[in-house]
């Protein structure tokens, strides 16, 4: 996935071309009742209508003879390249707009999901290590780096896994991108189908409100009137900037960027001190986006010691990061390669299967022993996040308690800030790779086994085991 030069006028007109889709996905999720029950995003249905009409499918026999075909091939590829830059700015938004979270507050809800999603994030690696050297490097020759797509694509989902593009390349994974898109995207069907299905049986137990029921509640709840001034004042400030506040937000992304471009080519500086090559460096393997995340951590703390942190507006700094995510949603999905999927079925069979398999195992016999309440809903967020990434964990929480009634939405939301930035799609997801093409996977299979068994003690030890399992009860 090398870079190539393209004019200013084909990237505008690529970026046009999905915004254009994204609101052909939005229509049709309308039109199409269907859609709404699977509760697939616009960016999945519009990425997933692009693939379609894509080189690879139809377009051969739609556009391929015409006038357009090389205008329409040049979108795709600039789309190919596209989620590498924008997962930058999805990061930086990350923990920008909230308050620094504070570990000792946050500790009683978060810790419960904290341990259940680290155990299923280390178990992830375990299994992939152990399937690649067991199974499919000596019958399908497969690349030693296939051990991380199950954590890639489950945990860090398509933004993570197309925004490592350049990471696959560089280490010689030339089949990566189009694998870990694959993943991200079984990842997700599974999670929504699966979750959706323990739902059913968890209300057909007794065990969880009907999601109708839910829905009602939400309806009837008021937006609390302090919450109410507080967005008008906001509203009211930001009539007064000497710019669009969307432009102001903007700026401050692009900020966070550039402060964690500047501590990679500072870690850069500090390797090659003590490397005598270049090439020898491990530093050159991380991509910008875990910088831009600590980048808009520098911001928000900057912010706040001017003080100018009320000028920051949760909402448009998340609606941006969301926007962007969107983008490479779409785009990723609309640049998967059909042939590649098709030829690697057996790998990611075998890897979507350990994965799944793992997941559900700590959902029926090991959270359930951690959390102290709502068994099911708890459980069924951390499954869904740890196997479609964190918004598929996020939509079943809104469809089982939007209204929060059973403290599982605060838990799993208060998880995110110690969670994200590490493994779920952020440090060690994107170090995973490099540090497998340098470890080697017998040294990489020891480090994961630690980490995960220290989990399980840590669990124990600061949270809790309950000896009744409740999911499974009766």
């Amino acid at each position: 996935m090398s870079a190539q030069p393209y004019t200013i006028s084909m990237i505008l007109l690529a970026l046009a071309g999905s915004t254009v889709l994204l609101l052909v996905g939005v229509l049709l999720r309308q039109v199409v009742p269907k859609l709404q029950s699977l509760h697939l995003p616009a960016s999945v249905v519009a990425g997933l209508m692009a693939l379609v009409l894509g080189p690879e499918v139809l377009g051969p026999y739609l556009y391929q003879n015409t006038a357009a075909h090389e205008t329409i091939d040049e979108i795709y590829q600039i789309w190919k390249v596209l989620p590498a830059y924008l997962i930058t700015v999805v990061f930086a938004s990350l923990m920008m707009g909230g308050p620094i979270p504070n570990p000792k507050a946050i500790w009683r809800a978060a810790a419960p999901h904290l341990m259940v999603g680290y155990i299923m994030a280390w178990g992830q690696y375990v299994v992939g290590v152990l399937v690649v050297m067991l199974v499919l490097a000596p019958a399908l020759d497969a690349n030693i780096l296939s051990s991380a797509l199950i954590a890639i694509g489950f945990q860090g989902g398509y933004g993570t896994a197309a925004g490592l593009g350049s990471t696959y390349s560089q280490l010689g994974f030339e089949n990566g991108y189009d694998l870990a898109l694959g993943m991200a995207t079984a990842g997700k069907v599974i999670a929504i189908l699966l979750g959706l299905f323990l739902i059913n049986v968890a209300v057909k137990r007794n065990k969880l409100q009907a999601p109708e029921d839910s829905v009602k509640d939400h309806i009837k709840e008021d937006v609390p009137q302090n919450k109410a001034n507080s967005d008008y004042r906001r509203q009211r400030r930001e009539m007064h900037y000497s710019t669009d506040a969307l432009v102001v937000h903007f700026s401050l992304l692009a900020l966070a960027i550039a402060i964690g471009w500047g501590m990679k080519q500072g870690l850069l500086v500090f390797e090659g001190l003590f490397l005598a090559a270049e090439d020898e460096g491990f530093v050159q393997y991380i991509p910008l986006f875990p910088m831009a995340l600590l980048g808009g951590i520098v911001v928000q703390v900057m912010m706040r010691w001017l003080p100018k942190s009320h000028l920051i507006d949760p909402r448009r700094i998340q609606s941006l990061g969301h926007s962007f995510l969107d983008m490479i949603i779409l785009v990723a999905i609309a640049t998967l390669s059909p042939k590649v999927l098709a030829d690697n079925w057996q790998l990611l069979l075998a890897l979507v299967g350990a994965g799944v398999g793992w997941n559900l195992l700590v959902f029926l016999l090991v959270a359930p022993r951690i959390y102290n309440n709502a068994y099911w809903a708890r459980g069924l967020a951390d499954f869904a996040h740890s196997t479609g990434a964190a918004t598929t964990g996020l939509m079943l929480i809104k469809v089982i308690d939007p209204n929060d009634q059973t403290g599982a939405k605060s838990g799993f939301s208060l998880k995110q800030p110690f969670y994200e930035p590490i493994v779920g799609g952020g440090l060690v997801t994107a170090l995973a790779l490099p540090l497998m093409h340098v470890m080697g996977l017998g040294p990489f299979l020891v480090l994961t086994s630690v980490l995960l068994g220290v989990t399980i003690i840590a669990a124990w030890r600061l949270v809790g085991i309950n000896r009744r399992n409740p999911v499974l009860d009766q």
